[in-house]
């Protein structure tokens, strides 16, 4: 046998994940289009770093406080929104039917900011993630 069983997916998990893509890739565009009819979404604009074309994602909505939105990056730097925002940080957030500017950057995972998340938001790092980190959107007045 050559490598370790560890840091090979197995059979299952393959599986499992490409089920997982399955219904993410059937799901989002719906979640894109209609999160301003629900209030635990927001949608996040981001910069594709290979293509420079704009990018939406549908999140779960963080505490947006004194001009900060809160995201949490369930997968942490491994996912593509998150790699898109640290190459070019200037993001817009869509919350309700209103589009906002702002600055964003990753912090890391931190109890005490991640109390203040709703319900919803917070299931998905303690159940799915891999190494989930926090992402801070500036919003411009």
């Amino acid at each position: 046998m050559s490598g370790s069983l560890d840091t090979e997916m197995s059979r299952g998990d393959r599986r499992l994940r490409a089920a997982v893509m399955v219904f993410w890739r059937l799901t989002n565009p719906l979640a894109r289009r209609f999160a301003f009819l629900m209030p635990w979404l927001v949608v996040l604009e981001t910069t594709g770093r290979r293509s420079g074309k704009p990018r939406r994602t549908p999140l779960a909505r963080g505490p947006i406080e004194d001009g900060v939105a809160w995201l949490i990056a369930v997968h942490g730097r491994h996912s593509t929104w998150v790699r898109n925002l640290e190459s070019y940080p200037q993001v817009r957030l869509q919350v309700g039917l209103r589009w906002q500017t702002g600055t964003a950057s990753v912090s890391p995972l931190d109890p005490k900011t991640l109390r203040r998340f709703n319900l919803y938001s917070r299931g998905g790092p303690r159940t799915l993630g891999i190494d989930p980190v926090l992402v801070r959107v500036n919003l411009a007045r």
